[in-house]
């Protein structure tokens, strides 16, 4: 009996710029240069400019760095990711996860969106976590955030790991822990950090 074709892995690319004049003609040379699909493509927090691309993985590498050698000197960051972890798929296309674990809650804090993406990748990849959400279209400054759960050692170490890739890219802010976070806490993150407490 014939094994059924596994789902496709979603490969991601981004690139962040700091111009959306820019950011506008670097994502028509992207689409343009490789056969790719835009994902999305605007504005976003601080007036940067973000770019998501998927498709085939050389395509989409080759229209990545078409972007990246074009995107000077705009270019905050960009990430190319072959086999993006379905959570943060998840987390991009604005789904939140309400699947909270009590035991630990992590943060972290990034200056750079793209950084931001591969360092939530690197973090469910390498460890059992689950990840809450992802967000950068608040006016946050050009600062980004996401939010993951698990028990504490796993969340320990998915922070670290996401910090690691921060702080070489240069792009770590804060990552904290709430161990065993207070109810009225649990329900501001899983209604979402904008919400208002009154």
């Amino acid at each position: 009996m014939a094994t059924p074709n596994p789902t496709p892995v979603p490969t991601l690319g981004i690139l962040e710029l700091t111009s959306i004049a820019k950011g506008l003609l670097v994502c028509d040379l992207m689409v343009k240069k490789a056969d790719v699909r835009l994902l999305r493509a605007g504005p976003v927090g601080c007036g940067k400019f973000m770019i998501h691309l998927t498709g085939d993985e050389a395509d989409l590498l080759e229209a990545v760095e078409e972007g990246r050698d074009n995107a000077d000197p705009y270019l905050v960051s960009w990430t190319f990711i072959p086999n993006l972890h379905p959570q943060v798929l998840k987390a991009l296309q604005g789904e939140k996860s309400l699947d909270l674990t009590t035991d630990a809650l992590g943060i972290v804090e990034a200056q750079s969106l793209a950084a931001l993406v591969q360092a939530a990748d690197r973090a469910v990849k390498t460890t059992g976590v689950r990840l809450l959400e992802m967000t950068f279209d608040l006016d946050l400054g050009g600062k980004g955030y996401f939010t993951l759960t698990g028990d504490l050692a796993e969340v320990e170490s998915a922070l670290a790991s996401a910090e690691e890739h921060l702080r070489r890219e240069g792009a770590f802010v804060q990552s904290e822990i709430l161990a065993r976070p207070h109810e009225l806490v649990q329900g501001l993150v899983l209604e979402g950090l904008e919400s208002r407490c009154f």
